[in-house]
């Protein structure tokens, strides 16, 4: 979830982490959920940790440099590579309290210098196999015609994570007096019980975990 505008909403919904970056049009702010809690969240399920973590929509590289600093093979794409940064500042709220920490940029930059975070779109990309893998926003960059086509790409991997705004969170963020945004345009905001059956049509068994405010796809034949 990206925004420069709207903060509040977001801090509600995804308090775990947020961490600021400038694009070509100024300062943003990016929430999202660590991949540690991902990481949990397969253990429970599979009974086993993740060893590979894959991030579609990777940005700057955030989520792909904390997966492997928590240890997991991590790589990511994007269809944009971000201006270079001195710093990124983060903020994380996991397990509990607030932790704040620098990542210098140089560590972000070498994961598109080493080719761990690629430039490309997912639908030019090999059918991914990963452990977990991770959208924030990216579901509904895609029409309704090509999200088949999207979600083919992941139907080997162990667990599809993504979140997303929907027509929940238009009507929330209104009720608090809020016009949802984000720096992209955002072409398919559909009902929670819209995604899943989506999921579900495409090969996969869907939740949606209302504590981490996230889409927990797992493929049938898995």
């Amino acid at each position: 979830m990206i925004t420069n505008i709207m903060k509040c909403y977001y801090n509600i919904k995804y308090p775990y982490l947020n961490y600021s970056y400038t694009d070509t049009d100024g300062g943003y702010i990016m929430f999202s959920v660590p991949p540690l809690m991902l990481a949990d969240e397969y253990e429970k399920r599979f009974h086993s940790e993740p060893k590979t973590f894959f991030d579609c929509g990777a940005a700057t590289g955030m989520i792909v440099q904390l997966a492997l600093d928590y240890g997991m093979d991590a790589c990511g794409i994007d269809t944009y590579k971000y201006p270079e940064q001195s710093q990124s500042l983060l903020r994380m709220h996991y397990p509990q309290g607030t932790g704040r920490y620098i990542i210098p940029g140089h560590r972000l930059r070498r994961l598109f210098d080493t080719k761990r975070i690629e430039i490309k779109s997912i639908l030019d990309c090999d059918p991914i196999e990963t452990d977990i893998a991770y959208c924030n926003g990216v579901l509904t960059y895609f029409d309704e015609k090509t999200l088949p086509n999207v979600l083919s790409k992941f139907r080997n991997v162990g667990m599809l994570c993504a979140i997303h705004n929907t027509t929940e969170d238009i009507i929330a963020a209104q009720e608090i007096g809020e016009i949802l945004s984000t720096c992209n345009k955002i072409r398919n905001i559909k009902p929670n019980d819209w995604w899943i059956e989506t999921f579900n049509n495409n090969g996969f068994r869907a939740d949606f975990d209302k504590n981490l405010n996230t889409f927990f796809a797992i493929p049938r034949q898995r």
